[in-house]
């Protein structure tokens, strides 16, 4: 590092440690801070707050915590970004008892936790299921003064929501919002959502709309929970409807969207306007998912042609989503309960060419309907091949 007479100071070592944690190059970084100490420059309480950070991230929990000892035993006290690293690092990795330590030596050291360390361990505890003492958190939090954020709530309400206590989760929306602080686009997703997969879709698409009125944007992931819990309810007018709004608000659907729009057109019987929705899709530059893919075929093998069907999956593999057994699997098990026998042969046919091999569940149900239909040999053929790809 010495070059041409240059001596590297405290700047140039505080600067080169940042640099290579940015690059996530840590064991450098610790090169470089053991050499600083051993040119007689002592790391501050950024160097090692940056050295504790990478740790962190790097998942050496323990180690990350030996260095804040180390700092403390230099004289240097530890601020309050390193230790919210230490605590946000012990619960990542789930040791929700040394999280709370940490807290605690926070305040025995005359440093007061903000609410980025609460929010932290509270979201950790939802994640355990431990409801009880994430309330206490929240209670002792309160009781040192310091005020719940809109991320506290955040929390709060998906801890609950996840756990099925709605009610509960609804007290915290009134209660944030009684304390002028107003629901953002999270709380927006996290409780339309948690409606949705309660099966009350319309009392979500209200929610979705209060909360519009109340200046939140929305996002597509919130019309996707609507879209999705209306499809599922074979409310297609619906669907449809809030689709529409969708659109007319600019917001830009992703694949999930268009999948749940195209499943619930090709439930109605609209596979060609499922496919036209698709190519739309394509157009406005969102790539389909194999999901995608999967729907169009399904609708084809109830109301459209075999040929339908293989321009699909050669469209498929044009685009190098190469079909598999989680695409032609349902196809076969589809065609053989719509008794479609030729048609399943068709796909059986590519399947062999392809090397993709059908499970019993596929397999089982097209047999049946060979021998019912006196196709012996070609039952036989299907036996001896999917016998044979066992063994493989």
């Amino acid at each position: 590092m010495r070059l041409e007479g240059l001596v590297p100071n405290v700047f140039t070592y505080s600067s080169l440690i940042l640099g290579l944690h940015m690059t996530g190059e840590i064991r450098r970084a610790e090169e470089v801070m053991q050499q600083m100490v051993s040119r007689g420059h002592y790391p501050n309480v950024v160097n090692y707050g940056t050295l504790i950070n990478g740790l962190c991230k790097n998942g050496e929990i323990e180690k990350a915590e030996e260095l804040l000892h180390v700092m403390s035993s230099q004289g240097l006290q530890p601020n309050v970004v390193a230790y919210n690293t230490l605590v946000d690092g012990f619960c990542k990795k789930g040791l929700l008892d040394k999280a709370v330590e940490k807290l605690q030596c926070m305040v025995s050291a005359g440093i007061e936790p903000t609410v980025v360390t609460y929010n932290t361990v509270m979201d950790a505890f939802y994640k355990e299921r431990e409801t009880r003492k994430a309330e206490v958190l929240l209670h002792v939090m309160k009781s040192r003064g310091i005020l719940p954020n809109v991320c506290t709530y955040n929390i709060l309400i998906d801890g609950l929501c996840k756990m099925n206590k709605l009610e509960k989760a609804w007290k915290f929306v009134d209660e944030m919002v009684s304390k002028g602080i107003m629901p953002n686009t999270v709380t927006c997703n996290i409780t339309v959502d948690a409606l949705c997969k309660k099966g009350d879709v319309d009392k979500a698409e209200k929610q979705l709309y209060h909360m519009l009125d109340q200046g939140v944007t929305p996002d597509v992931f919130v019309y996707t929970s609507v879209i999705n819990g209306y499809s599922k309810l074979g409310y297609w007018k619906d669907t449809t409807r809030v689709f529409k709004d969708m659109l007319d608000r600019g917001i830009q659907p992703d694949e999930f969207v268009y999948s749940s729009m195209m499943d619930s057109m090709c439930k109605q019987g609209r596979t060609e306007d499922a496919e036209k929705l698709f190519d739309l899709m394509v157009r406005k530059g969102v790539k389909p998912n194999v999901v995608s893919y999967g729907i169009l075929l399904l609708g084809h093998a109830n109301d459209g042609t075999v040929v339908d069907v293989m321009n699909i999956l050669d469209r498929m593999q044009l685009c190098h989503e190469a079909p598999d057994h989680l695409i032609y699997n349902p196809l076969l098990i589809r065609y053989a309960k719509n008794r479609k026998v030729n048609e399943a042969m068709c796909v059986l046919s590519r399947m062999k060419q392809e090397g993709v091999k059908p499970d019993v569940e596929a397999s089982s149900p097209l047999l049946q309907l060979l021998l019912k239909m006196g196709r012996v040999d070609d039952a036989r053929d299907l036996m001896d091949w999917t016998r044979t790809e066992n063994d493989d």
